[in-house]
């Protein structure tokens, strides 16, 4: 690969990352005056701009992250190529390949809090190795591939989002050290924590404008208040790419809660496929929640016990969610012959 030093080739290689990543991407905020875009289906978001560099020169930031609410604070990876020339210092860059197609690379180096993932703590973190990158001048530098640029945008949105899940993994193990993540592909446990979901209403586009309330997010906080309310640990963090509604950790029995807002087939399908997936990929037993309104049809209802795999119905009244409580203290109970 050789990287892409002319202001005007890295200008146009920057817009084409904005275009493809942006295509078909909700806009959920603002992050210091820059649109903020989310792919539901991948669990990310991007933002693209500049910021003030060496003598307040601007120079590319784009940040990424996969919880979309509180930003800044939410940031995993920053991917800012130099606009012209050559910077190792700066961690982001624009190659080209013999064969012509633009790739964006990332050298693997990240902040965390009160210290910095390093080139080889992301290698021993990830298992990914960089490639050589031959500069105009000097030695050859080395990156990770994160996106062939020149591909349909759903391919380019899909590798960020499979880096960014990398990333994560790397800050994780920066931080908890390497018995946190003792293989660089291990799905052991989530990371505890807790952010609330967005509410309100947003717009819907490319169609004519459209406004859709997130009914799930009022039914997260309302579940959310009823563990909080119950002492019972809970989070919603992912680790890597992935992550449940919430779970619950510490004493007591693991629960795992996948929260619908249709009581109808297809919603309960895809719930019964995301809360195996989700057991499978944390590699622990959890006691598996079907959180979904008053209505799932008898027919169903057999076929989720069979799987074990337990109903909390709700009822709503506007913006107001009202559990099953006698279900819900169920689910929590630690009793020898819960599933």
């Amino acid at each position: 690969m050789r990287a892409i030093e002319k202001r005007a080739e890295v200008r146009s290689a920057g817009a084409r990352l904005k275009a493809a990543f942006s295509d078909g991407a909700e806009r959920i905020g603002r992050l210091s005056g820059l649109d903020v875009y989310w792919h539901e289906r991948l669990g990310i978001w991007g933002a693209f701009g500049a910021t003030p560099g060496r003598g307040g020169v601007p120079r590319a930031w784009n940040p990424f992250g996969q919880k979309p609410h509180d930003f800044r604070s939410n940031m995993i990876v920053e991917i800012n190529p130099p606009n012209r020339g050559i910077d190792q210092n700066l961690q982001g860059l624009f190659a080209v390949t013999d064969d012509g197609q633009r790739w964006l690379l990332h050298q693997g180096r990240m902040s965390v809090a009160g210290s910095r993932v390093t080139e080889a703590d992301f290698i021993a973190a990830t298992g990914l190795q960089p490639v050589a990158v031959d500069f105009s001048e000097g030695p050859k530098g080395q990156y990770h591939p994160v996106a062939a640029l020149d591909a349909p945008p759903m391919a380019v949105q899909e590798s960020i989002a499979a880096f960014v899940a990398r990333c994560a993994q790397a800050r994780l193990y920066k931080m908890g050290g390497a018995a946190r993540l003792a293989t660089p592909d291990a799905l052991s446990a989530w990371e505890h924590g807790l952010r609330p979901e967005a509410t309100g209403d947003i717009i819907i586009p490319p169609r004519e404008a459209a406004l859709r309330r997130r009914r799930h997010a009022h039914v997260w906080k309302a579940l959310a208040a009823e563990l909080k309310r119950r002492k019972t640990p809970h989070s919603n963090d992912r680790l890597g790419q992935y992550g449940p509604d919430l779970f619950t950790y510490g004493a007591g029995p693991a629960v795992l809660f996948e929260i619908k807002c249709y009581p109808g087939a297809q919603d309960v399908f895809a719930a019964v496929g995301q809360l195996q997936i989700y057991e499978r990929l944390s590699g622990k037993s959890y006691r598996k929640v079907l959180v979904v309104p008053r209505g799932v049809s008898k027919n169903l209802q057999g076929p989720l016990r069979a799987l074990d795999i337990r109903l909390l119905e709700y009822d709503r009244v506007g913006v107001r969610v009202r559990f099953d409580a006698r279900a819900l203290a169920a689910c929590l109970k630690d009793n020898s012959d819960a599933g």
